[in-house]
C-alpha cells in the first residue's frame, strides 16, 4: 500500500498535488467538511470517485456536500441527482480520530499476522521507517473496548474503513482543523 499525506511532519507542504488525487484508489477525509470550509474540492475528488477511487469520510458530521455533489460547471449537475462521493461514513466521536486511527492499524496489524504480506509494505516499513516495533506494540496493547469507547464507533464500522485500505494500492490521507484544533494535535497528525 502507498500512502500520500496532505500534510507533511516537518513541512509545511504536502506529499500530493490535485492531479494525483485521480489516480488514487482510496481517498481518507479526516477531520475535513469541505462542501462547507473548501467546496472547490469537491470537484477534484468527483473527478477522483469517477476514476474510481473509495472516498472514507471522518467526522462527527456526515457533511452533505460529501454524500452527493452537483457540479456546477457541468450542466449534468443542473438536472441529474449529482455524484455520489463518500463510500463509507464513520462518524467518530470529537477528538475520536487517534482512537479511530488506532483501530484501523490493529486491524492492519491483525490481517498481516494472519496472513503476511497482505495488508502491510514491510520492505517499506524496514527501508524507511523507525521505531515500527514500538508502534505495533502500542497498538496491540490497546484493547478494542477502549478504541470503540474513545472514538465512539463500533470495531465492525472500524474494520470497514481498514479493509478499504488494505485494498487500495495508491491511498490519499487528508485532514484538516478537525484533527489540529485540539489540544493534542500533535499527536492526531503524527
Amino acid at each position: 500500500m502507498i500512502i500520500g499525506i496532505c500534510g507533511l511532519i516537518g513541512s509545511g507542504k504536502g506529499t500530493v498535488h490535485l492531479e494525483d488525487f485521480v489516480k488514487a484508489d482510496a481517498i481518507f477525509i479526516l477531520g475535513q467538511n469541505p462542501g462547507s470550509n473548501h467546496p472547490r474540492m469537491l470537484a477534484t475528488l468527483q473527478e477522483a470517485k469517477r476514476a474510481g477511487a473509495t472516498i472514507v469520510t471522518v467526522n462527527p458530521l456526515d457533511e452533505t456536500g460529501l454524500k452527493r455533489f452537483n457540479n456546477p460547471q457541468e450542466i449534468s449537475g443542473l438536472f441529474r441527482s449529482g455524484t455520489k462521493l463518500n463510500d463509507l461514513h464513520v462518524p467518530v466521536r470529537i477528538n475520536g480520530d487517534v482512537a479511530f486511527l488506532k483501530g484501523l492499524c490493529k486491524v492492519m496489524l491483525e490481517q498481516e499476522l494472519a496472513e503476511p504480506g497482505s495488508a502491510l509494505d514491510t520492505d517499506f516499513i524496514d527501508s524507511y521507517t523507525d521505531g515500527f516495533t514500538e508502534f505495533a506494540a502500542d497498538i496491540e496493547s490497546t484493547s478494542w473496548a477502549a478504541i470503540e469507547k474513545a472514538s465512539g464507533v463500533s470495531r465492525a464500522l472500524i474494520g470497514e474503513a481498514a479493509a478499504i485500505a488494505i485494498a487500495a494500492e495508491n491511498t490519499i490521507c487528508c485532514w484538516a482543523m478537525g484533527l489540529t484544533q485540539h489540544k493534542n494535535a500533535v499527536a492526531n497528525i503524527q
